[in-house]
């Protein structure tokens, strides 16, 4: 099981059993449109996402994902310098080892050959 089918079948399965708990759930009332703060880091969440998926080819893996953690962690959070710098570097890391070492997918190399 350990390979490229562990993830799809993670993911699926969360999915699944978080789409059966939603549709059960019965909440009290809709969850309210964001407001103008939120709208924009909404905007912004999508905008870097975008430009994830745009350069993450030419840049590759490691560096691309470590400039969208670092966007995404700073702009969401409330996370000193330091503490963000440290998040990125760990997630980032941890990703690629993840996705490269454990479950053997190959990843976009980029100018820096990581």
């Amino acid at each position: 099981w350990l390979g490229a089918k562990l993830m799809p079948a993670v993911v699926g399965t969360a999915l699944i059993v978080l789409g059966v708990a939603h549709a059960t759930y019965g909440g009290d009332e809709p969850a309210p449109w964001p407001d103008g703060p939120g709208l924009r880091r909404v905007v912004l969440l999508f905008g870097v996402l975008v430009l994830y998926v745009a350069v993450l080819p030419e840049a590759g893996f490691l560096p691309a994902t470590a400039v969208f953690v670092l966007i995404i962690v700073r702009a969401l959070g409330t996370y000193s310098w330091p503490v963000t710098a440290a998040w990125t570097v760990l997630i980032a890391t941890a990703s690629h080892v993840v996705f490269k070492h454990w479950l053997g997918m190959p990843l976009p190399a980029g100018p820096l050959g990581f």
